[in-house]
């Protein structure tokens, strides 16, 4: 079968795989349908490393996951024929940070499309059906939003939101505006910020207000959330954010890239708080996929097919677009 195989920097090929064996008990077989390209398979592509993560052997790209199950292993009940959500990370289960509920943390995480764990930009996997979602009610490149969606949901809730809260969203990518749907669902009041116009038009069609990083700012917000990893964007966020006010880290920048003004947080008692991946979440974001269905096909518009993203990935193609999904 075919996988889309990063061998080093900037030389991705498509390439002949074996075909996964019959699902272990406890696991299921899915056809894999959509992948969504995320910023760090374009970083791997690029650079061969996220921090500390560092390709050094051939890797199978991809980790934003719908697709449908096509066989189970002995003691699943998922029917075959569901379409599905991966989630891509599988945990130790008995570490402190697993067995505290928090197995984002866990050191032994085997997460899709991290070295040196293959990815799923293949025809078949096999995972585990305890991370394994029916997206009943959504295709699957719906589905494959889960797991982007699910980072924002991760932040909202560290955000720790409430009613009418004034919530501002520092870039309008794909997990600005997924940000932004969970925090909206969550009832608070939300503006994005980007420097790129046609992403904050995409925000003013979701309903959201805009803002540009040079604007003058006409209100404090009790929340600001990054979702950009730039430096002069959280120094910017930082000042709009009001004093009791709280900072979420979602943007992964380069080492050194956010710096923050210590004296300022200790003075106006200003929190800040670091979200990495998600626990706990794909429930939450299924179930708001198919709430806010009506606004998803930005996000699921441009396709291409498994062989046209060694091109894609060369040309930079897929940054004309909200999100672009590999469809197999």
């Amino acid at each position: 079968m075919k996988a889309a195989v990063l061998r080093t920097v900037k030389d991705l090929v498509i390439d002949d795989i074996p075909t996964p064996g019959d699902p272990a008990p406890g696991w299921v077989q899915v056809a894999v349908k959509a992948v969504g390209i995320c910023g760090s398979d374009v970083h791997y592509y690029q650079e061969g490393a996220i921090g500390s993560f560092v390709l050094k052997e051939p890797m199978i790209l991809g980790h934003e996951v719908g697709g449908v199950i096509t066989a189970v292993g002995p003691g699943v009940d998922l029917p075959v024929g569901a379409v599905v959500a991966l989630e891509p990370g599988i945990p130790c289960g008995q570490c402190p940070a697993c067995r505290e509920g928090r197995y984002n943390l866990c050191p032994d995480v085997k997460f899709f499309a991290t070295p040196p764990v293959d990815g799923a930009m293949t025809e078949l996997v096999n995972h585990p059906a305890a991370f394994t979602y029916r997206a009943d009610g959504l295709t699957p490149a719906e589905a494959s939003l889960a797991e982007p969606l699910s980072v924002g949901i991760a932040a909202v809730r560290k955000a720790q939101l409430h009613l009418g809260a004034r919530v501002l969203v520092l870039g309008a990518g794909p997990v600005g505006l997924l940000t932004a749907l969970a925090a909206d669902a969550e009832g608070a009041r939300v503006t994005l910020c980007d420097i790129q116009e046609n992403r904050l038009q995409v925000a003013q069609r979701f309903g959201f207000t805009t803002l540009t990083f040079d604007a003058e700012r006409q209100e404090q917000f009790d929340v600001v959330i990054d979702c950009s990893g730039s430096g002069p964007a959280v120094a910017w966020g930082q000042k709009a954010v009001r004093p009791g006010g709280r900072i979420v880290l979602v943007g992964m920048g380069a080492p050194g890239a956010v710096q923050l003004d210590g004296l300022d947080l200790c003075l106006r008692e200003v929190s800040v708080q670091g979200v990495f991946r998600y626990a706990n979440t794909f429930p939450a974001a299924i179930e708001l996929l198919r709430r806010r269905q009506d606004v998803l096909e930005v996000f699921t518009e441009h396709r291409i097919p498994l062989a046209d993203l060694p091109e894609c990935l060369r040309s930079g193609a897929h940054r004309q677009y909200v999100k672009t999904l590999v469809t197999l």
